[in-house]
């Protein structure tokens, strides 16, 4: 059976700022799940990226426009 195809959303602007913050968000709840399993190994990879995530998130410039 062929995969359902996605619903579409209505085009909405995308804050670059909104978007990095809310995955750091999501690391972080990922670092949290890791070290409650006992997932030591992963846990400076995600850190790293959570790092990234929030400098990618306060140095956006707010009235930067998405580029690509």
């Amino acid at each position: 059976m062929p995969p359902k195809p996605h619903k579409k959303r209505p085009e909405e602007a995308v804050d670059p700022r909104d978007t990095a913050e809310k995955m750091a968000d999501a690391v972080s709840y990922l670092c949290r799940i890791a070290a409650q399993e006992g997932l030591y190994s992963v846990l400076p990879d995600l850190l790293e990226a959570q790092q990234k995530l929030e400098r990618i998130a306060s140095s956006l410039d707010p009235s930067e426009k998405q580029s690509n």
